[in-house]
Order: C-alpha cells, then structure tokens, then sequence
C-alpha cells in the first residue's frame, strides 16, 4: 500500500512538474504577445497600406525624373509589386520581434497602454505626415547644406583636387 501511495504521489508530482513545464511557453510568449499587439497598435493596416502607397509613388515619381517611359497602369502595377515584396504580416512578424528584443513585457504593456489612448492613437495617424513632412524639409535642405560642409570637413569635390599654391611662398 505504500508503494501504490508513493506511486500516486510520485505521478502526480510528475504530472504537475510536467504541467508547469508546459505553461512556461505560454508564459515566455508573453513578451512576444505584447510586442505583436504593440506592433498591430504602432502599424495597423490601413496606415501600412499608406507608407507602401507613398514608397511605391517615390518610386515612380523617381523613375518619371529618371526619363523612364511608363505604361498608365505602372503607379497601380508598382503598388502592387510593393505590397507583395513586403507583405504586412511579415512586417508585423520582424517588427514584433525587435520590439521584443528591446523591451521587457512591462515596458511593452505600458507601450500598449499608451497607444490605446486618444493621444496614443492621434500620434499613429498624425506621424505619418509628420515623417513625410521631415522628410520633405530635410531633402530640401541637404542640397543647400551638404556642399559647404562637405568640403569644411575635407571630402568635398574642391578638397579632392590640387591645391594652388600660395601666391606669397614664391617670393623670397
């Protein structure tokens, strides 16, 4: 009879060793959960589908300067070639893991929190057109900017040529 008792204690001691081993996983995935919910909050679909729009109209817009002569369905055609090359799910699936390599399930949750607020849910329908706007200026600057700078610091086209000598170190 003791050896039955020790038996049932031992299987159960297993079951519920075992039980817990299985609920470890599910408990390790948290932060990823977190880290996913964030990403869907951070990048939903229909502001996905916008950052593709505008990367795809880059890219015509850029091929258009370049001369390329284009058929009048290219812009749609290359949508799609954009959106299939970076399917949402597999932006949302890489996403997913560098925010969970970065941040502890409370920091992700306390992000989650944050987005699910008014404000939160303002910034991810405003910072697309405050990106594009950045973006818009900083382009609109370099071109004025990057010449001077790049020959005060040693690579521009001038500081790669020869120098001309100094007028007053031939006369003696």
């Amino acid at each position: 009879m003791k050896t039955y008792a020790m038996g049932l204690m031992l299987a159960l001691g297993i079951g519920v060793a075992a039980g817990s081993l299985r609920a470890e996983p599910a408990h390790a995935d948290a932060p990823k959960d977190a880290a996913r919910e964030l990403t869907q909050l951070v990048m939903p679909k229909d502001g996905y589908q916008k950052m593709m729009q505008q990367m795809s109209e880059g890219m015509v817009d850029g091929m258009s300067r370049s001369g390329a002569q284009m058929p009048k369905d290219f812009p749609a055609k290359m949508m799609a070639v954009v959106l299939e090359a970076l399917p949402y799910d597999e932006q949302i699936a890489f996403m997913t893991k560098l925010y969970a390599s970065r941040f502890s399930e409370a920091e992700l949750r306390d992000m989650v929190t944050f987005y699910k607020t008014p404000t939160g849910s303002k910034l991810v329908r405003e910072l697309p057109g405050i990106m594009r706007e950045s973006a818009l200026w900083a382009s609109q600057l370099l071109p004025k900017r990057l010449p001077q700078l790049m020959t005060k610091h040693g690579i521009g086209p001038e500081a790669s040529g020869p120098k001309p000598a100094d007028p007053g170190s031939s006369k003696k």
